[in-house]
């Protein structure tokens, strides 16, 4: 694919969805699907600025749109499955929080209250929900709660139960990335975002319906280098699917940032 089609994919979506509304929060607004593969595809474009007004405002809209469902689904009795939940967003929002630099720990403690629910461990299908656990401890290990391998066990166990091929490669290699920033071991972290990038290859960029931005850019692996970079690990990642922009102290600097 050419970086040519991504930038005219990019552009067409941006402009439509910026046709007469008076700001990106505007454009954002009730379109995070459609509006997050314009910010990611800025980032791999190049154009870190723009990217992050898209990712600042799509944070926002995410956690917006994540509590309507949160609410609609288990503000009352009897609550929908967990497999229902509105998790994939909150797991959004700290993904776009992450890779634009702005309202992360705001945004993380909002997730965590979320995903920390009384009732949510008693949901039905809740073994199913393996991004209740990723959120818990994404959130945990942004908010050093002390609980992130409490939570990465359960993740792992549950993936593990299922035995789905396609759930090992994604959150396996997630494990990994997380556990090896608890332990602040830089090649655990490496060696989870390869698993990251093999995942995308394997069941995101080969998938029929996958669009350009899905092609071009391995989210997940992404979103935890810039989760690594932000929490002190010197590394970078030389991957196609991965924007060169994360590896630039420029734009995602080495150390505590927000």
């Amino acid at each position: 694919m050419s970086g040519t089609t991504l930038s005219e994919v990019v552009t067409s979506e941006r402009e439509s969805l910026l046709a007469g509304k008076d700001s990106i929060e505007d454009a954002v607004v009730t379109f995070a699907r459609r509006a997050q593969p314009v910010a990611i595809g800025l980032l791999a474009l190049g154009d870190v600025a723009d990217a992050r007004d898209w990712f600042d405002a799509l944070t926002r809209e995410w956690i917006v749109d994540a509590d309507n469902k949160f609410d609609a689904k288990y503000g009352s009795e009897p609550r929908k499955s967990a497999q229902l939940g509105p998790w994939d967003a909150y797991i959004n929002a700290m993904y776009c929080a992450i890779l634009g630099r702005s309202d992360v720990e705001p945004t993380v403690e909002k997730v965590l209250e979320q995903v920390t629910e009384s009732f949510v461990d008693d949901l039905e299908n809740r073994s199913l929900a393996h991004r209740i656990d990723l959120a818990r401890a994404l959130s945990s290990c942004l908010l050093d709660t002390g609980t992130v391998e409490e939570d990465l066990t359960a993740l792992e166990a549950t993936v593990q139960d299922r035995g789905k091929p396609w759930a090992v490669a994604r959150y396996v290699p997630s494990v990994q990335v997380l556990r090896g920033l608890a332990a602040d071991d830089a090649t655990e972290v490496e060696a989870g975002i390869e698993g990251l990038l093999t995942f995308h290859r394997d069941h995101v960029a080969s998938a029929r319906d996958a669009d350009v931005v899905q092609k071009a850019v391995a989210l997940d692996s992404t979103a935890m280098l810039a989760l690594a970079r932000r929490e002190g690990m010197a590394i970078t990642v030389d991957h196609e699917a991965i924007p060169d922009a994360l590896n630039a102290d420029e734009y995602y600097p080495v150390g505590g940032w927000d």
